[in-house]
C-alpha cells in the first residue's frame, strides 16, 4: 500500500512542478508519467540492491533516456521533459539533513551527508549525461532517417 501511495504522490508532484513551469502541456503528463517510471525503477533498486548512488543513477537513466525519444517525438526539448521527470529523485531531503547538521554544529555528521549528497547528485548528473549522449548519437539517426523516408513518400 505504501508504494501505491508513493506512486501517486511521485506522479502528483511531476505533474505539478511541470504545471507550475508553464512547460508545454504535451510534454508535463510524458514528463510526469517518465518522473514516475523513474522513481518506481529507484524504489525496486534501492530495495533489492540496497545501493542508494546506483538506484539514483538507474532511476535517472530510466527516466531520462525515454525523455529523448518523446522529446522527438512531440517536437519539445530533451531539457523540458528531463527537468520535470528527474524532481521526484531530487536529493532535498539529503541537502536539507545536511544543513541541520551544520546548524547544529554536529560537523563530522554534517559533512558526511554532503558528501552523501554530492555522490547522489553526480549519479544523477552521469545519467543525465549518459541519456543525452546516447539520444544523440543513437536516436538523431534514426528519427532522420524516419523524417527523411516520410518526406520521400510525400514526394
Amino acid at each position: 500500500m505504501n508504494i501505491v501511495i508513493s506512486i501517486i504522490a511521485t506522479f502528483a508532484a511531476a505533474l505539478f512542478f511541470g504545471m507550475q513551469l508553464s512547460a508545454p502541456k504535451r510534454a508535463v503528463v510524458i514528463s510526469a508519467i517518465l518522473g514516475l517510471v523513474g522513481y518506481f525503477v529507484f524504489f525496486i533498486c534501492n530495495e533489492y540492491t540496497d545501493n542508494e548512488y546506483l538506484a539514483a543513477f538507474l532511476g535517472t537513466l530510466a527516466a531520462c533516456f525515454p525523455a529523448e525519444i518523446f522529446a522527438r517525438i512531440i517536437k519539445t526539448p530533451a531539457t523540458v521533459i528531463i527537468f520535470i521527470s528527474v524532481i521526484p529523485l531530487v536529493p532535498g531531503v539529503m541537502i536539507y539533513q545536511s544543513m541541520l547538521f551544520f546548524a547544529q554544529n554536529d560537523f563530522t555528521e554534517g559533512s558526511y551527508q554532503i558528501m552523501r549528497t554530492f555522490i547522489y547528485s553526480g549519479a544523477m548528473a552521469i545519467a543525465i549525461t549518459i541519456s543525452t549522449i546516447l539520444g544523440k548519437q543513437l536516436l538523431a539517426p534514426i528519427f532522420k532517417k524516419i523524417r527523411e523516408k516520410k518526406h520521400t513518400n510525400k514526394a
